[in-house]
């Protein structure tokens, strides 16, 4: 009789692990199934969760379906759930209701939308008012009203299931910045811009008592679940704690952040209060006394939400870094370890857990609101070693084996062109972004320049500085350049000036300084050496001899800011880049010979090895290839999710070295680029590319819908003709041996000779 007790509870325990894969499969891939069928089979399952019941029972059922292999990343391993993409601006709140059926979540545009938690689709039509910013959000104790915090006072919306109602509370001059209900939901606390918390009856709208004290406007208030106390948390660094019903302070400001307290929220059982702050860390409180109990440390930027679970075991808390953590408070005292869940490409405004704590939700500047797995956090695939910021500038090595990058992280890193593995570890030493990086053409040195006003030296080989800073400059240092015999170093500034340095003794050379009128942001040698060219940002460009310093002749001038020029493999030629022109110059009169008009804010420019192509790199992210003597574009290449730093040229000539704002660094094979063809969709991986997706699908030639690819995965695919991504994470899209069953064939890809194991395993 035990046994079969057992047995049974290991079959419901089984049913029940089954319904909730099942569930988390249709909200993951909503997008996909509701808008076609053979797609549950084409686009969902293979996304699904690899150690989820329906891709074990069903997985090993399809054949001829795309893979996607994951670096850094993995959707349902790092516990993302799904991904509601219909926020038009940076979502801002998030809050479920107390059944956990609903989510509501506001927005930038002053939009708010309730999601139905089971479908991932929107309850109701989208709530509109004033185009006001969306401050705040939460759900009334009974779940039948919510309400607003916004740039234009305070709302209650009422009647949600059919015909939502809006009430407006007070002034419409005033900022909200966050509301809360009362347990019993007969009250509504509203801390506002004006330093001030105001209370009001829900059922009338009557404003009850403004409570004053603190000194800064008011980011956070939360109700306690067990008594009467209301806290708030301010732009002043305190915490001030009110009884509600008497509109008095019940103790002391609380003290304790070195910055701004921007959430304040209670435990579910009254016993703990969690602050967050723009400090980066999380202090969490017991009500008895109101003394510390620890300080969760971890966050690299501030903390915008803090909120508990309703166990009050655990906490969740989201950052400006990007980040929502998963704090786990019955770890021992002194200890904050705490799981990362990353996956959002802009700071995190909120987040909070379902009532049945099994999922967590969060709202980014991204414009994305994300459902994660609270228990399956742990499963995160590590981000891959990479630069932590904006990349700004990438150089080849002479032999093309290495790749050498500097970034607003402040390092500079080396990597190796065939697997893009680091060669050597950070190589650290400035105190401010790294701005510009140069290798020798000996490939024995490396050169960096900085915002800290100082360049640096190091050995391309051990990583090792050479030697102390170069030290001249009075601002930002923009741009480092290696004279061709590898003994002088050029370098320009936003001080206006272009200096020349000794490259094997860092000392100045007596050539120079040349002085500029505007910030210098590109240096450049010819290739024999005996010309340097600089750039200045207002749109002037310069050409001295090199060993007199005399001016080659007068000034260049282009119709646009500058940013970048460079010299062709033979000297005759000079390419230079700015806002919106690419021109081509004639170095041996000073004359230019070709000007081509972008949509493009071009950053850099660059000529082939043979000097029949130039590669540019621009905002909006686009890496684009032209031919050198016409000026005809010849490919553009897309997946940089911002702008693009710098775009050069392999020795080889076979390749472009991409960086961006976003952090990566990407390869691009020029062959393939060239023979992409946007009617070409016999390569499903290659239309990726070639055509990108609309609305996460990628379309075939009559529209019909080849592949849905969700949002999380969308900035991170890597596929033809981008042969590699140096960035925290990549996904690889395959093809198995057995091809792909797609349009009229998609139906193969069911093996009905494989049984299904659902039956016997429940």
């Amino acid at each position: 009789m035990q046994s079969q007790l057992t047995s049974q509870q290991v079959k419901l325990e089984r049913l029940s692990r089954f319904l909730r894969d099942a569930n988390s499969f249709v909200a993951s891939s909503h997008e996909a199934i509701e808008r076609s069928a053979p797609h549950i089979y084409l686009s969902a399952l293979p996304l699904a969760a690899k150690d989820s019941l329906i891709h074990q029972n069903f997985g090993s059922r399809c054949s001829g379906l795309i893979l996607f292999e994951t670096f850094g990343i993995y959707r349902h391993g790092g516990g993302l759930v799904t991904t509601l993409t219909g926020q038009p601006k940076w979502a801002n709140a998030v809050a479920y209701s107390p059944d956990g059926r609903l989510l509501v979540s506001g927005s930038g545009d002053g939009s708010v939308r309730i999601w139905d938690t089971r479908t991932g689709e929107e309850h109701v039509a989208p709530l509109l008012h004033d185009e006001a910013v969306v401050h705040s959000v939460a759900f009334s104790s009974n779940g039948k009203s919510i309400a607003l915090g916004t740039e234009a006072g305070v709302q209650i919306w009422t009647n949600l299931a059919r015909k939502p109602a809006m009430l407006h509370l007070g002034s419409r001059s005033d900022v909200a910045l966050s509301v809360g209900f009362s347990p019993d939901g007969s009250v509504l606390a509203s801390g506002l811009e004006d330093r001030t918390i105001c209370l009001w009856r829900v059922d009338t709208c009557e404003r009850l008592a403004v409570l004053s004290g603190h000194e800064r406007m008011v980011y956070s208030v939360a109700f306690s679940p067990r008594s009467q106390t209301l806290a708030s948390g301010s732009g002043d660094n305190m915490i001030l704690l009110w009884n509600y019903r008497t509109a008095e302070p019940v103790a002391l400001p609380l003290l304790g952040h070195k910055n701004a307290v921007l959430s304040v929220g209670f435990s579910p059982d009254g016993a703990m209060l969690g602050s967050a702050s723009a400090d980066y860390t999380i202090i969490i409180r017991e009500c008895h006394n109101w003394s510390i109990l620890r300080i969760l440390r971890g966050h690299v930027d501030a903390v915008r939400s803090v909120h508990f679970s309703s166990n009050g075991r655990s906490v969740v808390s989201a950052s400006d870094d990007k980040s929502v953590r998963l704090w786990s408070l019955e770890q021992a005292a002194g200890e904050t370890s705490s799981t990362v869940l990353s996956g959002h490409s802009g700071g995190v405004s909120s987040a909070a857990f379902s009532p049945d704590d099994l999922y967590i939700a969060s709202a980014s500047t991204d414009g994305t609101i994300r459902i994660w797995d609270a228990g399956s956090g742990q499963r995160a695939a590590p981000a891959l070693s990479t630069h932590s910021a904006a990349v700004s500038s990438v150089a080849v090595s002479p032999d093309g084996s290495l790749i050498v990058s500097g970034s607003y992280d402040h390092s500079v890193r080396v990597w190796n062109v065939r697997n893009g593995e680091p060669k050597l570890p950070p190589l650290l030493g400035h105190t401010d972004a790294v701005m510009s990086v140069a290798i020798s053409t000996d490939g024995r040195l490396v050169a960096s320049a900085s915002a800290d006003g100082t360049i640096r030296l190091w050995d391309a080989c051990s990583g090792n500085a050479l030697g102390e800073p170069l030290q001249g400059h009075q601002f930002t240092v923009r741009a480092v350049s290696f004279s061709p015999d590898v003994r002088s170093l050029a370098s320009g500034s936003d001080d206006e000036t272009v200096r020349m340095w000794d490259a094997i003794t860092g000392q100045p050379l007596n050539i120079g300084p040349f002085i500029c009128s505007s910030r210098v942001v590109t240096v450049a040698f010819s290739p024999d050496g005996h010309l340097l060219a600089a750039g200045e940002v207002q749109g002037r460009i310069h050409v001295w001899h090199s060993a007199t310093g005399q001016p080659a002749f007068n000034p260049l001038e282009v119709p646009s800011h500058l940013y970048c020029v460079a010299f062709s493999p033979s000297g005759i030629r000079m390419v230079s880049a700015g806002s919106w022109t690419l021109c081509v110059w004639d170095v041996t009169v000073g004359q230019q010979v070709l000007s081509i008009e972008t949509t493009s804010h071009l950053y850099s420019a660059a000529f082939s090895s043979d000097g029949r192509y130039i590669c540019t790199g621009a905002f909006p992210a686009s890496v684009k290839l032209w031919e050198a003597e016409t000026g005809a574009l010849i490919a553009a290449l897309h997946g940089h999710e911002s702008g693009v730093r710098t775009a050069a040229f392999t020795p080889n000539g076979e390749s472009i070295v991409s960086c961006a704002n976003d952090g990566t660094i990407r390869v691009w094979d020029i062959t393939t680029a060239c023979s992409l063809s946007s009617d070409n969709k016999d390569d499903l991986i290659a239309a990726l590319t070639s055509t990108g997706l609309e609305d996460g699908w990628l379309l075939g030639p009559a529209g019909e819908l080849l592949l849905w690819v969700p949002e999380e995965y969308r900035a991170y695919i890597h596929v033809s003709p981008c042969a590699l991504i140096i960035g925290a994470r990549r996904i690889v899209p395959t093809v198995g041996p057995s091809g792909l069953h797609r349009g009229e064939n998609w139906m193969k890809c069911w093996r009905n000779d494989v049984p299904s194991t659902v039956a016997r395993r429940m």
